[in-house]
């Protein structure tokens, strides 16, 4: 609350020239409480810490709400771009989020883990409910927002202008490579392949590979099967591995 109360007032005061306003909540995330009027909204659940989970979802949803009404009263809203992700998949281990029907959740490579919610909104520019199918990863916010601010960038960036993939002008996908690295956990997705080496504590890492397309849980490792195809996708991920500094922390 006391987040959307300043970003309510930030607003206020720079509305009558251009603005750029970064709002992490720290909600939805541990310590897990849920204020009391949202408590009571959904004292159905019986599953305690689902209820409090649902009551700190819905006073999010709440916050990004007023934030929005703001920028209508103001009558910007049409000249804002918005940008809603999270910034991992939920943590199944601590009894609150479910990823289903990905695999697993926060801290891996796997889909749950790095497949987010990720919406875009600006009324008059961007069309309506329409969802986007192909690949996207933040990268892409700050390559989106140094181009329309049309900032002078002095190096190539690995994200992309979303814009003209949205409007429909550009036909094309923003990313055919996406790569991921956490400690040792690492993953490349290219088109609807993915390699992967995700090993739990004291488990020697392996290579794992899935073909998302038809198997979106991750449930069928290629790897052994479709050997060709893994030796193509980790060719790939050292070539971009190589462009990276060894991992500071495991």
């Amino acid at each position: 609350d006391a987040f959307t109360d300043e970003a309510i007032k930030f607003i206020e005061q720079e509305k009558k020239r251009p603005f750029f306003l970064f709002l992490s909540y720290n909600a939805v995330h541990s310590p897990l409480q849920g204020a009391d009027a949202y408590m009571k909204k959904f004292a159905h659940i019986k599953d305690i810490q689902r209820r409090i989970f649902a009551a700190m979802l819905a006073n999010m949803d709440d916050s990004v709400g007023a934030i929005l009404k703001k920028l209508q009263s103001k009558n910007i809203e049409e000249n804002t771009l918005i940008f809603f992700l999270s910034d991992n998949g939920g943590p199944t281990r601590e009894l609150t989020s479910s990823n289903a029907p990905l695999r697993e959740g926060k801290g891996t490579v796997y889909e749950g883990g790095i497949r987010v919610p990720f919406l875009m909104q600006w009324k008059g520019t961007l069309p309506k409910g329409q969802v986007y199918q192909n690949p996207v990863i933040s990268l892409d916010l700050f390559a989106t927002s140094t181009a329309l601010a049309r900032a002078q960038v002095k190096r190539s960036l690995d994200g992309v202008n979303l814009i003209p993939f949205l409007t429909g002008q550009n036909k094309g996908t923003p990313h055919q490579t996406l790569y991921w690295r956490l400690g040792n956990k690492t993953a490349l997705r290219h088109k609807n392949w993915k390699l992967l080496r995700n090993p739990s504590r004291g488990q020697k890492p392996q290579w794992e590979l899935y073909h998302l397309a038809e198997d979106i849980s991750e449930e069928k490792d290629l790897a052994a099967t479709h050997t060709a195809k893994a030796d193509e996708l980790l060719a790939e991920w050292e070539k971009l591995n190589a462009k990276m500094i060894d991992p500071i922390w495991k």
